[in-house]
This record gives C-alpha cells, sequence and structure tokens, in this order.
C-alpha cells in the first residue's frame, strides 16, 4: 500500500479562487489598521498561513497548513520542494532543503525584527530590508503550498510597518506580479550560497512598483545610476 503523504495544490479546491480574494482583502485591511496583528504575522507566519488554508488541506493532513517544511515528526519532514525554471526552458530549480527550514526562518524573522527597531535606516534602506524578508521568504519556501500570499502578507505588513503606503497595484490574492518579477526572484533563489544579497536591489526596482508615497515618482535606477543621463 502506498502510504506516501499527497502532493498540494490549494488553487484545486473548489472556489479557491473567490475564497481567497475575500479572505485576503480581510486580511490586507486588517494587517494596514492592526499594528499589533502585523506584529503577530511578522513574528511567525505559521498562524496566518493556517488561518488562510487550513480549509483546503487534504483530509488527514491538516498539518499542511501552518507547519515548516522540516519540522520533525510530521510527514513535511522531509518535504522537499522545486519550481519550474524561467530561466531555462524545461529546467527546474530547488528551494531550500526541509532540514534547512526551520532555521533558517528563524535567522530571516529575527533580521526583518531588527530591520523594523533601526530607526536610523532611510528610505531606501528600508526598501532593501523589504526585498532582503521578501527574497529569502521565497527563496526558503517554509511551507507546501501557498508561500506567496504569506509572503505578501509580510510584505505589506512590514511595509506599513516602516511608514510607506501601498500601491493601489498590489492584491495579496491574486498576485499583482507575473514574469518579471517571478524571473528576478529566481535569480536570486539559483544564486551560489552567500552571494545571494548581492541581487537585492534587482527585486527592489520591482518591489518599489508596489509602494507609493517616496516611490511614487519618476526615479532614477535606486541604486545605481542611469545610463540615460
Amino acid at each position: 500500500m502506498n502510504t506516501s503523504p499527497p502532493p498540494w495544490q490549494a488553487h484545486d479546491a473548489t472556489s479557491y479562487d473567490s475564497i481567497m480574494t475575500d479572505r485576503c482583502s480581510t486580511l490586507l485591511a486588517e494587517i494596514i489598521t492592526d499594528p499589533v496583528y502585523r506584529m503577530a504575522i511578522l513574528a511567525d507566519p505559521r498562524d496566518l498561513h493556517r488561518t488562510l488554508f487550513a480549509s483546503f488541506t487534504p483530509p488527514g493532513y491538516s498539518e499542511y497548513a501552518g507547519t515548516y517544511r522540516g519540522t520533525p515528526g510530521t510527514t513535511l519532514a522531509g518535504r522537499r520542494m522545486t519550481a519550474e525554471s524561467l530561466l531555462k526552458v524545461g529546467g527546474q530549480f530547488e528551494f531550500c532543503l526541509p532540514g534547512e527550514v526551520p532555521a533558517r526562518m528563524k535567522v530571516l524573522l529575527d533580521n526583518t525584527q531588527a530591520w523594523l527597531r533601526d530607526v536610523s535606516t532611510d528610505d531606501y534602506g528600508k526598501l532593501l530590508g523589504l526585498s532582503y524578508t521578501f527574497c529569502w521568504f521565497g527563496k526558503i519556501h517554509p511551507f507546501l503550498d501557498g508561500n506567496g500570499h504569506v509572503q505578501r502578507a509580510i510584505f505589506a505588513a512590514m511595509v506599513t510597518e516602516f511608514g510607506f503606503p501601498l500601491s493601489a497595484r498590489f492584491a495579496i490574492h491574486p498576485r499583482p506580479y507575473d514574469r518579471l518579477l517571478a524571473t528576478a526572484l529566481e535569480i536570486f533563489t539559483r544564486a551560489p550560497a552567500n552571494e545571494e544579497n548581492g541581487e537585492l536591489a534587482l527585486i527592489a526596482e520591482y518591489l518599489a512598483f508596489f509602494l507609493d508615497g517616496p516611490f511614487n515618482a519618476v526615479r532614477k535606477h535606486i541604486s545605481t545610476a542611469s545610463p540615460y543621463d
């Protein structure tokens, strides 16, 4: 008998899109208005993932919602994840190995809190902080599914904590970006170990598109001089 745990694609569930549209609209409003809730998400996103996705998990596998890959004693302990490459036709790339996920998430969340506490950071530094958290969450891919929604909720929470208004172009659901930002995120994810952060400025260019305030203006390249001066 095959006892392997089943795969999981939450979007295959009946009425997924309409349910998630409502849930994420409410979520975004709560993130913007409730600082306590924002900080809870930024301290540990597992409860948020469980709230969003528990109703879509396969029967008997409720742990799929709100549990990190690599968690000992669960069916997620050894779950590896890959994605189709946008850079190489027919290729794939792998996110962090499951055994690395819990420790990497602790480092990520600790660094996110440190960035939020640093009152000396200027607007560009805050944008880099947003990019750091966004990129590393994507590279770690801590959950079996639904990572993008939680990634965007964390982004919204950090943006609001930093005092930036979100652009009307931004949404938690449906995903507000496609191949351009996804390609940049793949470049970050596939960068050699310890060289990933060299790609943050590239991601920052795209994430600034979802911010108003100081970023809603004609800009030169954020981190390099424009070749068109």
